[in-house]
């Protein structure tokens, strides 16, 4: 083992002598021996390549020698961004010496040393731990890695937790993570409990464009829903710390589980695990203690007990389906037409008899043969949002689970949509569309 490593010292030695130029002192420096050492390991070369010695079966290959040029393209890459690596600089050589590209570990010796090395310089500077002082001010959401479970294969977890107490507001397991997925967790987070101020998110596709700019259909819908979306430093998970650290308690605390149970249970569904983790969300949420809240206390009691907590839920009506938009498939007529939700859009010709798929978005429709987009036309509908109904009496009260509720007797007569919000302990009344008192259940 020791020959075998004074072996690669040799070649090394030889590389760095005849291609970088190195001198003999220099080279005893960087190895840690002497010049008389030095000098041995290029005389045995010699020795080992002269016509007396062409009977030993070890065979000695020759340095190849590299261009000055292309040394110098390497220090200019380098100072260009200093934090390019080997392997980006030797594809950018590739392109400009095609036959005298460097290997990638004579690169990484020529950074070292050329004291090309990219070092941080900036001081690692401690966590700051932060917390919104109420329930509600802040969400976090964020889809946690892909985790392979059984027969169900490749899921992922998208989540959305309140900042200030733990609580998780919705959460659901997908077979993928389209951006789609996360609009139905905000949908489920909104119409159980109401609007944040803000939710935080980190910079993928799903909440922000390829170019990082504002302007998707995630931002677009926390507007419309007066919700402030603001956004993590890229590359530094520490600031959605409290959202990592729960799926790791996913992990630890369901995954197993869960996993047994799929296992075990062949006919398992999606539908069926996602109850399952329901359940668990539940126990997380109103039995669990927690080692970051007073007292211990599960997340529900701080997130429902807290002092003028936050509370705003929807003032108008939303129409989900717009911002969801579902995938429909229509037959084109014999007149390159299509009806979809009882109106006539025209097809180009050459689609006739087949069937094509329609996807609607909250100001358009687009219309789809084999994955491929045919045309797209403006589409508006009017906003209708399912809700259950109740008449006010003449003493302006309704009725709602066998109990009165008082609303106003000058609206008597008058019938409004009633819908329940925060697991059940507040009833929100509705008049033409638009909040018109909350109760307590």
């Amino acid at each position: 083992m020791k020959e075998n490593k004074n072996n690669l010292n040799r070649r090394e030695a030889r590389e760095l002598r005849y291609n970088r130029r190195l001198s003999v002192k220099e080279l005893a420096s960087h190895y840690g021996r002497s010049e008389r050492t030095i000098y041995r390991w290029l005389s045995d070369h010699n020795k080992n390549n002269s016509p007396d010695q062409q009977d030993h079966p070890k065979r000695h290959i020759r340095s190849r020698k590299y261009p000055l040029d292309v040394f110098i393209r390497i220090t200019e890459f380098k100072e260009e961004l200093p934090y390019r690596t080997a392997p980006i600089v030797r594809k950018l050589l590739k392109k400009e010496f095609p036959n005298a590209t460097p290997s990638l570990s004579t690169i990484y010796k020529y950074f070292h040393d050329q004291g090309l090395t990219y070092k941080n310089r900036s001081h690692r500077k401690g966590y700051v731990k932060f917390e919104r002082s109420k329930p509600n001010d802040l969400w976090q959401i964020d889809i946690a890695g892909v985790q392979t479970v059984g027969h169900l294969e490749k899921l992922y977890l998208i989540a959305l937790l309140d900042d200030n107490s733990r609580f998780i507001v919705a959460a659901e397991y997908f077979k993928d993570q389209r951006g789609l997925n996360v609009l139905k967790i905000i949908r489920d987070a909104v119409l159980a409990y109401g609007r944040p101020n803000q939710i935080l998110a980190d910079n993928g596709t799903q909440f922000r464009n390829l170019i990082g700019e504002l302007g998707t259909k995630y931002t677009r819908l926390l507007e419309n829903l007066d919700i402030t979306p603001i956004f993590a430093k890229p590359n530094h998970p520490q600031t959605k710390g409290k959202l990592e650290r729960w799926f790791g308690t996913v992990k630890k605390m369901f995954l197993g589980e869960a996993r047994f149970k799929v296992k075990t249970t062949p006919k398992l569904t999606l539908t069926d695990f996602n109850q399952m983790f329901r359940e668990w969300v539940i126990w997380y949420n109103t039995e669990k203690p927690h080692r970051s809240l007073p007292g211990n206390h599960p997340p529900n009691k701080r997130f429902y007990e807290t002092e003028d907590r936050i509370f705003r839920p929807l003032q108008a009506e939303i129409n989900w389906k717009r911002w969801l938009h579902e995938l429909e498939q229509t037959k084109v007529t014999k007149y390159n037409e299509i009806y979809y939700k009882s109106q006539k859009y025209h097809i180009p010709p050459g689609y006739s008899g087949t069937r094509v798929e329609v996807i609607e978005y909250e100001d358009k429709i687009e219309i789809y043969y084999k994955d491929k987009l045919i045309i797209s036309h403006s589409y508006n509908v009017p906003i209708r949002q399912k809700k259950i109904k109740r008449k006010i009496t003449h003493a302006g009260v309704i009725m709602y689970k066998g109990k009165p509720y008082t609303i106003d007797y000058k609206l008597a007569g008058r019938t409004v949509e009633v819908q329940e919000i925060n697991d059940g302990k507040n009833l929100l009344v509705y008049l033409h569309g638009k909040l018109l008192k909350t109760i307590d259940l």
